[in-house]
């Protein structure tokens, strides 16, 4: 701008025929012309440069011009207005420059944007100059943000600014505002749009120079990861520092925020020599209630858990660095966990994790836990973290439903950057009663033991390495291919197969209240799935085991129960009947493959008239034959509700 306004002092000379001035290159202030040919008339000047750029912005321009016509005032002094004309129609617009007595001043628009620039003609080292922006698109510095973040893929908004220039030019302060900012990264991982940003701010200019920027109050929309949130409108502040260091690369020293009451940071980052970003979190601090409320509430919608309550203080530092945490030290004091579906629940979590080397063990205590309803006693877990591990230090044994529940393994690691858990847990003597009641399943006593050899829990999928064995009712059970999606999100499924073996029957039906029948009870559920832990589909075929040692026996309510399963109807029409108490039996089978909400039903054998569930042995010789191949599922539940309450099914 100097420059123009001293060819615009050198049209006060004489200059009957015009004259011309080439110069070679022009640099100032980060911005650059190239070949620079000045013609001047007594009416008319022209300026012509064959290139120009703005380094610092990665703006790049060709075959730019500047004509005016020279308009010259004993007392206004010198103007000259005209158009500019680039190569690039965005960047063609009008300059007006004048000098006078008492001001020098330019006014330069480029479409909505506009350039004012103001400087008192005094020669005073305290006269300052006064530049406003208006409208300025964040478009403009898009390809020089990009080369430091290349997942960047739009950008836009506008920049306002109102400040002075120290008459030693080495120093900016005024006002500075961004607005209708909007941006978005390419694969969408971040996003803002409407964002409001503006304060006071002043710059360092030089070899090396430096911004601070301190707005108050922003406002708009931010979405960062699996976290979205509105900027409040409360007293809330960010500052930000930025710097060119001695190789020329941008810096931010300080990244500091605070909202009022929930959350308060500092933070820095620098850039390597290939550009790649180092955060430091100097200092964190939250309170959960009010960061879960104002910033996770659409993770945690997400993930399933609208209406989780968190309650507690969380304080971290740490270091990032080429997509991982070099260091990290979380501290969580009095964090409470309440979940209104009572899928998880914590009455107090206190600890320390620590992401250090030297000392990689850290502690997590808890009390008051349950997860869907099933309560966990008290526990401490020791955890070895590194950059790239999270894991269980020593196993961790918790106190479960009068029994015992052994983490004997669990690692966090990241797997195509995404977290996956990985583990091993053993039952031991877990009392069924405990579980049945917590659950609000029939009750019935037992035992439960059994272990997972392995298992893997990634972005709320759970699926199972090997088998896992349960020892219940005296009997083994096997489940193979478990599997699990929106584990603790909405509409959970899960996906596994069955194999009984020699469960016993009469504990068994004791606990459906469903009379009493003495033998072994084999079988298979197979592909069964469950949506929201109700089953949709599966293949099951039950069958008693021969080889039960003793003489097999079925009372007389168990024996109704059966038949009306199987839609039967009575079968203690015969007086003689009713005088026995139970009966004995050979066989006793029945199949149910669940498709579309019906049950298609089979037994140990199939004829015209129906399939046979119960093959009856010595006097009174009893068979209980169904007659019903599809049975609508919710039929069937109430059927089997109704024997275990002891009512008499409805058989239509």
């Amino acid at each position: 701008m100097r420059f123009l306004l001293t060819i615009l002092l050198l049209t006060l000379l004489p200059a009957a025929k015009g004259w011309e001035l080439r110069v070679g290159a022009l640099r100032t202030g980060g911005a650059e012309l190239r070949s620079i040919q000045v013609q001047l008339t007594q009416t008319q000047m022209t300026v012509r440069a064959a290139s120009g750029a703005v380094v610092d912005l990665g703006i790049k321009q060709t075959s730019i011009a500047w004509d005016c016509t020279l308009e010259r005032s004993t007392e206004a002094g010198t103007a000259c207005s005209g158009s500019i004309s680039a190569r690039s129609p965005a960047w063609r617009g009008t300059l007006q420059i004048s000098s006078s007595p008492k001001m020098n001043q330019a006014v330069a628009r480029i479409g909505e944007a506009s350039l004012h620039w103001q400087s008192p003609a005094a020669t005073s080292a305290q006269a300052n100059a006064r530049i406003r922006l208006s409208r300025i698109p964040l478009s403009w510095v898009q390809q020089r943000l990009t080369a430091a973040w290349p997942d960047l893929a739009s950008l836009s908004g506008f920049v306002d600014a109102d400040f002075q220039l120290a008459a030693d030019a080495d120093k900016l302060s005024g006002r500075l505002a961004l607005k209708d900012v909007a941006f978005e990264a390419q694969r969408g991982e971040a996003a803002a749009a409407a964002l409001q940003l503006q304060g006071n701010f002043s710059v360092q200019l030089g070899a090396r120079p430096a911004l601070q920027w301190r707005v108050v109050r922003p406002l708009g929309q931010v979405l960062l990861g699996p976290v979205y949130f509105e900027l409040p409108a409360a007293e809330s502040a960010l500052e930000v520092s930025i710097v060119k260091d001695e190789r020329g690369a941008w810096q931010l020293p300080a990244l500091n925020w605070h909202d009022g009451e929930g959350l308060r940071f500092k933070a820095a980052a620098h850039f390597d020599e290939s550009d790649r970003m180092e955060v430091h979190i100097i200092e964190m601090s939250a309170a959960l209630d009010a960061v879960s409320k104002r910033y996770l509430g659409t993770a945690l919608a997400t993930a399933g858990f609208e209406a989780l309550q968190l309650q507690g203080q969380v304080q971290a530092s740490g270091r990032f660095f080429d997509g991982a945490w070099r260091s990290f030290d979380l501290k969580l004091q009095q964090v409470s966990i309440a979940d209104p579906a009572e899928r998880i629940q914590v009455g107090q979590l206190d600890g320390v994790l620590r992401l250090d080397p030297g000392n990689p063990i850290n502690s997590m205590h808890w009390t008051k836990a349950s997860v869907y309803k099933i309560p966990l006693g008290d526990g401490h877990a020791r955890w070895n973290w590194s950059p790239d591990t999270l894991q269980l230090a020593e196993p961790l044994s918790i106190a479960l439903l009068g029994g015992t529940l052994r983490i004997t393994a669990l690692q966090r690691t990241l797997v195509a950057g995404h977290a996956q858990w990985r583990g091993a847990i053993e039952l031991d003597k877990l009392d069924v009663l405990n579980l049945t009641t917590a659950l609000d399943w029939p009750n019935f006593s037992g035992s439960l033991s059994g272990s997972l050899p392995g298992f893997r829990f990634q972005a709320g999928g759970f699926s199972a390495d090997g088998d896992i064995q349960l020892s219940v009712f005296d009997g083994q059970m096997r489940i193979s291919g478990l599997n699990s999606e929106r584990s603790f999100g909405v509409a959970p499924s899960l996906g596994a197969n069955i194999e009984l073996d020699n469960l016993d029957l009469k504990q068994l039906s004791s606990m459906l209240d469903f009379g009493e029948i003495e033998g072994w009870l084999d079988g298979e559920v197979k592909g069964l799935r469950m949506l929201d832990w109700a089953p949709i589909a599966f293949d099951a075929r039950l069958h008693t085991d021969t080889r039960f040692p003793r003489k097999k026996r079925i009372s007389q309510r168990a024996v109704q129960g059966l038949s009306s399963v199987g839609g039967g109807g009575s079968v203690m029409g015969n007086p003689l009947m009713k005088l026995v108490d139970s009966f004995a039996y050979t066989e006793i089978g029945l199949n149910c493959r669940l498709v579309d909400n019906v049950c298609e039903m089979g037994g140990l054998d199939t004829n015209g008239a129906g399939y046979t569930i119960l093959r009856g042995a010595g006097l009174p010789r009893l068979t209980v034959v169904g007659h019903q191949r599809r049975v609508d599922w919710p039929v069937l539940l109430s059927r089997l509700q109704a024997v275990s309450s002891g009512q008499a099914p409805v058989i239509e």
